[in-house]
């Protein structure tokens, strides 16, 4: 007589364990991945913030150059001259006067009265 031969598993672990495994390790993983993408595209907006500061400060730097520049050529011994030649003065500003436009004062009413009657 022949002896039968059963093949016996003797593994433990079944299929719903085995399946649980593989899915938590693959949420594991996935969310892994989303992290380290989300930290590369914060590291890029990063970077791209400071090369953008960075032409901010240049620009800004020649702004400041070409306002010196402007003020060197705009000094009021070098615009008066032309000033003159177009018809106009340049005159300092004095901080005690209220105001820089100074107009005419307008006549009253009884001045033009006045002046009315005296003109037959």
């Amino acid at each position: 007589m022949k002896l039968k031969r059963h093949h016996h598993y003797r593994n433990k672990i079944g299929l719903s364990k085995l399946t649980a495994v593989l899915v938590i390790c693959g949420l594991v993983l996935v969310g892994t991945l989303s992290f380290v993408v989300c930290k590369n595209k914060t590291a890029a907006i990063a970077k791209e913030q400071l090369k953008v500061e960075h032409e901010i400060k240049l620009l800004s730097g020649e702004i400041n150059l070409l306002e010196r520049k402007i003020d060197q050529m705009l000094d009021g011994a070098k615009v008066q001259p032309i000033l003159q030649a177009n018809g106009t003065w340049l005159q300092k500003i004095n901080p005690q006067m209220r105001s820089i436009v100074r107009l005419k004062p307008i006549p009253t009413a009884k001045a033009v009265a006045q002046t009315e009657l005296a003109q037959p």
